[in-house]
């Protein structure tokens, strides 16, 4: 691709990397670091070495199948107490506050009586 800068026509090229599916700067521009491309690379290392491991061997793969459905099962356990404390709190009002009935019932009265 060659393009200018919109605001100070500078001149910019860069060439496409379709087997990584990202783009290598060639002229014109610097490269900003992105973090979670690394973490996307790290988690493809971890992918591949678990992958290797399990391979050739079965009890290696049932491990690893039991480790992910306890982990999965921690999550789900974790997000259900997040979503019970949510809707506990949302029921808890303070005292001196009214609910949005009592609040429209009061102006209808002050409505009506006038």
């Amino acid at each position: 691709f060659y393009f200018k800068c919109t605001k100070c026509s500078a001149e910019l090229t860069m060439k496409t990397d379709p087997q990584n599916s990202y783009y290598v700067v060639e002229f014109g521009a610097s490269r900003n670091y992105k973090p979670w491309r690394a973490e996307d690379e790290d988690v493809d290392k971890e992918k591949k070495k678990r992958d290797a491991e399990e391979m050739g061997n079965a009890m290696k793969a049932l491990e690893n199948r039991a480790l992910d459905s306890k982990r999965e099962m921690d999550i789900l356990a974790a997000l259900d107490d997040m979503k019970s404390m949510k809707s506990r709190h949302a029921t808890v009002t303070p005292e001196n506050e009214k609910t949005p009935e009592e609040e429209d019932e009061a102006l209808n009265r002050l409505i009506f009586l006038k």
